[in-house]
């Protein structure tokens, strides 16, 4: 089979390192470093990308991702809004809400909250409807009272279905003889639900109607309309509506903005140190490569001599150097990618448990590759490997014959 000249000398050289067991030990140690750094690269990110996710899947599709209100957060005529907000690019679902802060208070505890009133209807979390496992939204109805409360929320009030609880809100506080009194009524425990995350703590969810009533505005009134995002990160992109002079937009950036904030950053810190790993390996990949050119320069005066060119030696020394950088972050990608997939199941064998559910009990890791960051990984540390051969590979073009040959 033929094969260009540079690529079969440098193929050769490759192999060719018997005589010399030190350079031998470099060259294998570089590759090993290729592998490791971007084994751990892909098998870290991979995590991460699955927290970030889970984070934005349990968090964000809870909580309000934008909510359209004005000044006096009493809205009356939201009907005639919603049409022409759905027609918004990247909007899923606009929906009302009442939504005001509280206190619930059980027999035993008492615990501060935030309410949303809603029209079961019009409700497109699905997050929170996926994660009902005791009653149902349908349980919610017009003057009955009921709620729906997280786990973690039931677990500090100590309650169960059925008990009662009592609400107290700031807002709706009327003037008695006894002085000013906060609007509160009882409420029915009606369901549960477990989303995996601080919204489990606070949330209470109730009947617009009923959350209107609590908080003294009328009954057709509403806080503000809430919007879902195709993805919650569109926030960062989309064109809000033209909005009425006393009316404005808030987004989950309020509010959990620094938490996904600290995520990239994270995640930019573990790029950095463990792309620190893929450096390290290719200065390797460097030293060897200058030891084997230092090695080889007799035999490159030979070719010299013989008439080859300084771009084809060129091209022999960057093939033999960056033959370790290929064959490590193929090596690295694949272990990578084999290993994050199994990475529970490596975590179970070894006894370790890094996470735990609000129960006590173990939790997976979660995993997400991205296509397009793993080939970003394996081609940037070929592209490092090359790099780092092209000063060997100029020294090798520049070896003088008569100086080589001077003591052979």
């Amino acid at each position: 089979m033929f094969y260009p000249l540079s690529l079969y000398i440098g193929l050769r050289y490759t192999k060719s390192k018997r005589n010399n067991k030190f350079i031998s030990f470099v060259s294998l140690f570089s590759t090993g470093g290729i592998t490791l750094g971007v084994l751990a690269l892909i098998t870290v990110l991979s995590v991460m990308n699955g927290f970030e996710s889970e984070l934005k899947t349990r968090i964000l599709g809870a909580v309000p991702q934008a909510v359209l209100s004005n000044d006096s957060q009493t809205m009356s005529e939201w009907k005639d809004k919603i049409p022409s907000l759905m027609n918004i690019e990247s909007v899923k679902s606009v929906e009302p809400v009442i939504n005001s802060e509280a206190i619930i208070q059980s027999t035993e505890q008492l615990q501060g909250i935030t309410f949303e009133g809603i029209y079961p209807e019009y409700f497109a979390s699905d997050v929170i409807a996926s994660s009902i496992y005791l009653g149902s939204l349908e349980n919610l109805t017009s003057r009955s009272y009921n709620i729906l409360i997280g786990r973690s929320l039931a677990r500090t009030l100590n309650v169960k279905m059925g008990d009662k609880v009592r609400v107290i809100s700031a807002r709706g506080t009327r003037f008695t003889p006894l002085g000013q009194l906060p609007s509160q009524r009882n409420f029915t425990i009606a369901g549960f639900f477990d989303v995996g995350s601080d919204v489990d703590k606070y949330l209470v969810l109730m009947h617009a109607q009923d959350a209107a009533r609590l908080i003294r505005i009328n009954e057709d009134q509403i806080t503000g309309l809430r919007f879902a995002f195709e993805d919650p990160f569109d926030v960062l992109s989309w064109t809000p509506p033209t909005l009425a002079a006393n009316e404005n937009i808030t987004d989950w950036r309020s509010t959990h903005g620094e938490l996904f904030a600290a995520v990239k950053m994270e995640k930019n810190m573990i790029w950095l140190l463990l792309c620190l790993i893929i450096a390290v390996a290719a200065f390797n990949i460097l030293s060897s490569s200058v030891m084997v050119v230092s090695d080889k320069s007799a035999e490159v005066a030979i070719l010299k001599t013989l008439g080859m060119t300084g771009g084809t030696l060129n091209l022999i020394f960057i093939i033999q150097g960056a033959w370790s950088g290929i064959i490590g972050a193929l090596i690295g990608t694949g272990a990578g990618l084999l290993l994050s997939s199994y990475i529970n199941e490596v975590m179970s064998f070894l006894g370790l448990h890094l996470l735990a559910t609000a129960s006590g009990g173990a939790r997976l890791l979660p995993v997400l590759h991205q296509p397009t960051q793993i080939f970003i990984i394996m081609f940037g540390a070929m592209l490092l490997s090359l790099v780092a051969t092209l000063y060997p590979a100029y020294r090798a073009g520049k070896v003088s014959p008569v100086e080589a040959l001077r003591y052979e």
